[in-house]
């Protein structure tokens, strides 16, 4: 479905093995070659061992290759097999005619004089064993039996067994040991780190024909390690609908949210959850510690919380006979009042800067309406029992005045706090609104509009003068290019010939003002942001097809060719602008 669109001449990330597509990495290839040296040598049981999905049918078939025309193979597929049957079984594979009425050692006999022949003509034989977990142990133990078919010199036959890590937990048991004395190779398949996922995605797709920029950036490959824990088939199944999901998107940048979007309809996208919840129990612990912490370090601001009943009692409360001084109360300078608005956001600043940064950083918002009133506690005159007792009323007021301190200054912290937290709640306003991008049908006169607002905000006065000539002819075809983009049809083609970062600029203009091999007036760029840094994109042209497309592709200068350039659709273009 989506190979035409990436340019694949095939899937890449078929779950069904395809040894053209076998990757060496991970140590699958030193255990490849490892495996076929100890074939050669001829000694022994070799055993390999992989989680579900990790490449062992792979692996098998890749092995069935590389042995030599002097070996032959018997493959015995279902595990299931009796010790009874196993013997039938590999003589049937052999073609070696055996009657029904045949027994036990009849069978024996024939695979003996079987294998002697064949060790005559120089030829090995070799028994592949596939999925012996589930092989019971009777039959495992009838298997190495055959093992002890052997000359003076040589084993007559050589045996793998491919399981998952349930059969070393099977040979483990007493009743096995002797088959797993006999065992003298032991290889095991790992799941893949990121690094070699990251590796492996981009193999798979420069294998069926992709021929554009590397695809998989890290970061996605850090997110499909995380939800395929390495394994080969979960990552082909995240790979496989991760292109899909940029398919039906129609773009060409795949990030974490593709890998989400793929998880989310894999059938084992219900493991993650379970890690994350074994996550929060060591989590907890460390959180309760910095919560006890943070609590410890802000005792004083408790204490003067503490004491604000004591100081902010009402009339009510005070001894009879005592007085309440009237006049107005008065406000702390902490109550502060923020009147600052959000003011409007232009539409197409919003959606450029959800693509290019999705989370706007929190300085770039205005602040929200925080107030935080305290009144000032009326005076108190001391009751008339406490200045008999010989009580200091002047320093009853001087620890009033402390503790008002102590509470302003925790007001200030508080009105700091409820600012944060609205210009948060801002924050995330702001983002769903930019969520919505614009309708299709308003993406044309949207870029007119932009069009016409940049060529207004150029400047016009002296100060441009004092530009650089390479920084004026630049955003002229900045604006050249965005005009352009609003007036072709969105179902044109265009050609990425080149990418540069925004600090080569002058190098850029230079190159293509006196070097550029093609027609500069059907030459367009404009900048975006890739993972926190600018780059100008350079087009080429303006097409009616993909084919049309790819075959001026092909008449490309190799100056331009070594830039590995590939199809755009206007489409795409104008969303990576708005």
């Amino acid at each position: 479905m989506y190979e035409e669109y990436f340019g694949l001449e095939r899937p890449p990330f078929k779950i069904t093995p395809d040894t053209s597509l076998f990757y060496e990495g991970g140590k699958r290839g030193d255990i490849l070659a490892a495996l076929v040296y100890a074939i050669h040598r001829g000694e022994g049981i070799i055993k390999v061992v992989g989680e579900v999905g990790s490449g062992k049918t792979m692996l098998c078939r890749m092995l069935q290759l590389k042995l030599p025309a002097t070996v032959e193979i018997v493959y015995i597929a279902n595990p299931s097999v009796s010790a009874q049957d196993i013997l039938f079984v590999i003589a049937h594979e052999l073609s070696l005619g055996v009657g029904r009425d045949a027994s036990k050692h009849q069978v024996m006999r024939m695979l003996q004089d079987y294998l002697l022949q064949r060790h005559m003509e120089n030829m090995q034989v070799v028994l592949f064993v596939e999925e012996a977990q589930g092989m019971p142990l009777d039959t495992l133990e009838e298997i190495r039996l055959l093992s002890n078919l052997e000359t003076d010199e040589n084993k007559l036959l050589q045996i793998i067994l491919f399981g998952q890590p349930e059969l070393d937990q099977n040979l483990a048991e007493r009743s096995i040991r002797q088959l797993r004395e006999r065992i003298t190779h032991n290889f095991e398949l790992e799941p893949l780190t990121q690094d070699e996922i990251h590796s492996y995605l981009n193999f798979r797709m420069r294998q069926v024909g992709y021929t554009g920029p590397e695809l998989i950036s890290n970061n996605v490959a850090k997110k499909v390690e995380q939800h395929s824990e390495g394994l080969l088939r979960r990552i082909n199944i995240i790979a496989d609908k991760i292109l899909l999901s940029a398919f039906a998107e129609g773009t060409h940048n795949l990030s974490s949210k593709h890998v989400t979007a793929a998880v989310n309809d894999s059938s084992f996208a219900q493991g993650a959850p379970r890690r994350s919840i074994n996550l929060w129990w060591w989590l907890m612990p460390l959180l309760a510690v910095l919560l006890a912490f943070a609590i410890y370090q802000t005792r004083a601001q408790w204490q003067a919380f503490a004491s604000l009943d004591a100081i902010l009692q009402p009339d009510s409360a005070l001894p009879t006979g005592s007085a309440t001084p009237a006049g107005p109360t008065k406000k702390p300078e902490s109550a502060v009042k923020n009147d600052n608005t959000v003011t409007d956001i232009d539409s197409e600043s919003l959606e450029t800067d959800r693509l290019t940064n999705p989370m706007p950083a929190a300085g770039d918002l205005p602040a929200a309406e925080a107030r935080i009133e305290i009144e000032e506690p009326a005076q108190i005159e001391p009751p008339v029992q406490a200045v008999e007792a010989g009580v200091d009323v002047a320093q009853d007021e001087e620890l009033a005045v402390d503790e008002r301190q102590q509470i302003e200054s925790l007001a200030e912290q508080v009105d700091d706090l409820v600012s944060s937290v609205e210009r948060v709640v801002q924050q995330a306003q702001v983002t769903a609104q930019a969520m919505s991008a614009p309708e299709p049908s308003d993406v044309q006169s949207d870029l007119q509009v932009s069009s016409q607002q940049t060529l207004s905000e150029m400047p016009q006065d002296s100060g441009t003068a004092s530009l650089p000539d390479y920084v004026l002819w630049l955003n002229e075809k900045l604006v050249q290019s965005q005009q352009w983009l609003g007036q072709v049809e969105s179902n044109k083609m265009s050609i990425q010939v080149m990418m540069r970062n925004k600090s080569a600029a002058r190098e850029l203009v230079y190159y293509l003002r006196n070097e550029w091999p093609l027609d500069l007036s059907q030459t367009y760029l404009y900048e975006v942001i890739i993972d926190g840094r600018s780059i100008y994109r350079v087009f080429y042209s303006e097409f009616d097809s993909l084919k049309q497309a790819r075959a001026q592709i092909d008449t490309l200068p190799q100056s331009i060719k070594v830039n590995l350039p590939y199809v755009h659709s206007v489409y795409r273009m104008r969303n990576a602008l708005l």
